[in-house]
């Protein structure tokens, strides 16, 4: 994981000594909530924010590299089961503007470090540790020069490796969570 770093920050070093620097902030979130009443009670929430900080690598900054951390929870609860699943992820994420007028961007992330806390029926919490990636791809409205709004399609996939049950005891798994849903989006670049 320290090798992965160092490159992406050498490659970050060497971009930013032939081109302007600036900088930028990312924003990207979701959240929806459902509930069903026939005879018994079924409740479902979903929410994720997402922020990233970064900084172009060309003139125009059509190219952007940043880093990114993000939060995702989801409850299911039906009668008196309940399933709860949160995570949290972070690591490098690119942007890229397909379009001149920058109304179409696609960005992607390997976020490094990914961690899960997972609990059914109310039971004990057990902590999962892995890494995710992530893509989304979305439309952006011009807001001024420099602040974009938009919506996007996002995708991620996490996979975990290891299983951490009470503070001591792990275990090597292997399990994945994946999640496609749409989102709202800021990118402001100063």
């Amino acid at each position: 994981m320290l090798r992965q770093l160092a490159l992406v920050a050498t490659f970050l070093m060497a971009s930013f000594t032939t081109v302007k620097v600036r900088a930028h902030v990312e924003l990207n979130t979701f959240y929806t909530s459902e509930s069903l009443s026939m005879g018994s009670n079924s409740t479902n929430s979903r929410m994720f924010i997402e922020g990233a900080i970064g900084f172009s690598i060309d003139k125009k900054s059509t190219y952007l590299v940043g880093w990114n951390y993000s939060m995702m929870t989801t409850s299911d609860a039906k009668g008196s089961d309940t399933t709860s699943y949160s995570s949290t992820q972070m690591g490098p994420r690119f942007l890229w503007f397909m379009t001149k007028d920058k109304s179409w961007s696609l960005g992607l992330g390997y976020y490094l470090v990914t961690t899960a806390t997972f609990s059914t029926n109310g039971g004990e919490s057990v902590k999962w540790r892995g890494t995710a990636l992530k893509a989304d791809v979305g439309y952006n409205f011009p807001v001024s020069e420099n602040l974009y709004l938009g919506i996007r399609l996002n995708y991620s996939s996490a996979t975990y490796s290891e299983k951490i049950e009470g503070e001591t005891e792990l275990e090597n798994v292997s399990y994945a969570k994946t999640a496609m849903y749409p989102s709202l989006y800021a990118v402001y670049v100063f």
